[in-house]
């Protein structure tokens, strides 16, 4: 047991010397979580995306008010014109002389809404939509008082402002709604996924060509270190650098970003150490299909970069093709960000994770039995 002990620690203890190791640790990581937590944690709050909308009143009157305030109730950011503006605006509607008056006395008005045609589509929907909904408001209003014999004023219209609605509308979700994780929600459990795979890619594939290189490997047959020793302790060895990583980043989303993990601290552990496991057998068997040191850097960059991304480290794994969601739920770093997700943005327990526990504990024992045959041929060469 001691054996195992000294050395999974002994790897750790040289990499925690190396200098480049913090950077690497945790200023990357840090910066990568600022800059993007910072620029997509409002993404899916749907109460940003508001359509500009320039209004030109030429009336003045109060029933041009009532519908500009109409149209403020909607998603639609108004910016009201004194007069004709010396820019080109990408949405504007103009509001006639004598609106107010011609509407009183039954006349037929015109409202003019102009776009541009490189704006975009939807936000041109949706101030069209609004103006819709202002005017048939607006109408409706008007037919109400004529209807009850009342004075067209703006305090009647205030009054049907004011008043309970006669129909309310309740909205809700139809079937299961998928909530798209984002901000540092997103980031933090996509960054640490992401270092820690390239940090254990790296650092287990180079320690094993190290080893190989120098006759490491050979000459502790000698020593008084059983195979079984040996193999358990590169595992135990990969297993605390993961988890140094994870842990470290956690506590930067945790005291820095604020990220909440969830209340099933078990089945966070687990997870941790099922995906730690996952990929350092895998970065030990790089290390003992490549020989070279800049090569395995190069496949371990690249081969990392690409799982993450296919995982959903890069964007909300939600957005993606059909067919790039079912491929995460084949790799390492895709079944552990799905479980972070489950804890981390949905608070929910173990038993919406232990699938992804169990399929990286798979992954686990199929890529360290890779390594301890790789291990067992190598020493009797």
């Amino acid at each position: 047991m001691k054996n195992i002990y000294l050395i999974g620690l002994q790897s750790l203890q040289m990499l925690l010397k190396d200098k480049t190791a913090f950077i690497w640790f945790l200023i990357v990581p840090f910066m990568y979580i600022f800059v993007f937590g910072n620029v997509y944690r409002n993404e899916s709050d749907p109460s940003r995306e508001k359509a500009y909308l320039a209004v030109e009143n030429h009336d003045g009157g109060f029933l041009a008010l009532n519908l500009i305030e109409g149209l403020k109730s909607e998603n639609i950011h108004i910016d009201s014109l004194a007069g004709k503006p010396d820019y080109d605006p990408a949405r504007i509607l103009t509001i006639p002389e004598n609106f107010t008056s011609n509407l009183l006395n039954g006349k037929k008005v015109e409202l003019v809404y102009s776009k541009r045609t490189d704006t975009n589509l939807e936000a041109a929907m949706t101030a069209s939509m609004g103006i819709r909904k202002a005017t048939y408001r607006l109408l409706a209003d008007l037919a109400e008082a004529s209807i009850k014999g009342k004075k067209i004023q703006e305090k009647t219209l205030q009054a049907f402002e004011n008043r309970e609605p006669l129909i309310a509308l309740r909205t809700e979700y139809a079937g299961k709604h998928a909530t798209i994780p984002h901000g540092f929600n997103q980031v933090v459990p996509a960054n640490i996924v992401q270092f820690t795979l390239l940090m254990v890619f790296i650092y287990a594939g180079s320690s094993i060509i190290e080893e190989k290189n120098s006759g490491l490997l050979r000459r502790i047959r000698i020593c008084p270190v059983t195979r079984l020793e040996l193999f358990l302790g590169k595992l135990l060895n990969v297993l605390l650098l993961g988890v140094v990583q994870t842990v470290i980043l956690m506590g930067v989303g945790r005291f820095v970003f604020g990220v909440y993990y969830g209340s099933a601290p078990l089945a966070m552990i687990l997870l941790i150490l099922a995906y730690c496991l996952a990929i350092g057998s895998m970065g030990l068997c790089i290390g003992f299909f490549i020989n070279q040191q800049e090569k395995l850097l190069g496949t371990a960059i690249i081969s990392g970069l690409v799982m993450a991304a296919l995982s959903g480290c890069w964007w909300p794994l939600e957005i993606t093709p059909v067919w790039t969601q079912r491929l995460a739920m084949i790799l390492p770093p895709g079944l552990a960000l799905k479980g972070f997700h489950q804890l981390i943005s949905f608070g929910k327990g173990f038993a919406s994770v232990w699938p992804y526990i169990l399929a990286l504990a798979g992954f686990a024992v199929l890529f360290s039995s890779i390594f301890a045959t790789r291990l067992a041929r190598y020493q009797e060469s």
